[in-house]
């Protein structure tokens, strides 16, 4: 892993002596909470854009900043599994609805 890079340091000692199918079904698991934290961010800035300045605005702003803070630290999670497997792992297949 790079020096410079961020590192979840208390995931590499969580997965230790873990089976690589077991870190591979967390790294799914977190990719896929990812993607829905990226969704949720999107939805809110589709919304942002068109408002007029004023209260609503802003509150729309300050969730889509909170959402933005917290797909980073996903990133930084999924990163740091990736990492620690050594692959990127096949997804699942999503059945349309």
């Amino acid at each position: 892993m790079s020096e410079n890079k961020l590192v979840l340091r208390p995931l590499i000692g969580l997965t230790n002596g873990l089976e690589p199918r077991e870190i591979e079904r967390f790294v799914v698991e977190e990719i896929e909470k990812h993607r829905r934290l990226r969704d949720d961010a999107i939805g809110l800035e589709a919304i942002l854009e068109p408002q007029p300045a004023g209260d609503a605005k802003t509150e729309t702003n300050r969730a889509y900043i909170s959402a933005m803070i917290a797909v980073h630290a996903q990133q930084t999670v999924v990163s740091t599994l990736l990492d620690i497997l050594g692959y990127i792992p096949e997804m699942p297949k999503k059945t349309p609805h």
